[in-house]
């Protein structure tokens, strides 16, 4: 299997529920609002495990499916198992040691799996995501996270998006919490702009996740 080939615009969905029926609910209206690429969230893979990557797959075959594992260490299994499921993309944590995110990029071009690596946590985003444009991987993640958001409900999500944006040539994501914020990230040059919650949890899914495609992406590099 190929890697696949990451061009902007991308809005990806994070199917951040715990059992694979809601996921295929929630998966069926992203496809139908005009998403490109599903994510097994980090609970979904953790609770309902890495079945849920190939359910995602099978479903929807024209829709790439990432793996938000967030790896840690011995990553080789999990992107051999991306792989086995029919997923295309992997996560691995910007703080794990650089043996392995170096195991991540091998076992990725082994078995045609992108790495993304996820900054979240790091203190220095700017910094690492040059080391890791350096080391090999296919896309950087910005990612201010659920708990982090809790705490201080005021922090723009997008901070440090524009300095990692001109200090690497990869695609650079990140993670949003509303239409506002993918909208502002697309102008801002962002590859990939992810949304979960709460879009995932509006009463009419599609309807929502549809209005953040479509201004989204309407806003990309103008």
């Amino acid at each position: 299997m190929d890697k696949l080939k990451i061009e902007g615009p991308i809005v990806q969905v994070a199917i951040d529920v715990l059992n694979i029926d809601d996921a295929l609910k929630i998966a069926e209206a992203a496809v139908r609002a005009g998403v490109d690429w599903l994510e097994v969230g980090t609970p979904l893979v953790t609770f309902a495990g890495v079945s849920s990557i190939g359910a995602l797959a099978a479903a929807f075959p024209a829709k790439p499916v990432l793996a938000d594992y967030k790896m840690m260490d011995g990553v080789r299994k999990y992107v051999a198992e991306t792989a086995k499921q029919s997923g295309r993309i992997a996560t691995i944590c910007s703080v794990a040691s650089d043996a392995s995110i170096r195991e991540a990029i091998r076992a990725g071009n082994d078995t045609g799996i992108d790495i993304i690596v996820d900054l979240y946590a790091h203190p220095n985003v700017v910094e690492r995501a040059k080391q890791l444009e350096e080391m090999g991987v296919d896309s950087v993640y910005i990612h201010w996270g659920a708990d982090q958001r809790n705490e201080v409900k005021d922090h723009d999500p997008l901070t440090h998006l524009a300095d990692v944006i001109a200090s690497v040539s990869i695609p650079v994501g990140v993670g949003t919490f509303s239409v506002s914020d993918g909208v502002r990230a697309m102008e801002l040059g962002a590859d990939i702009v992810v949304i979960g919650v709460p879009l995932i949890q509006a009463q009419d899914v599609e309807g929502a996740l549809r209005e953040y495609v479509v201004k989204s992406k309407a806003e990309y590099r103008k």
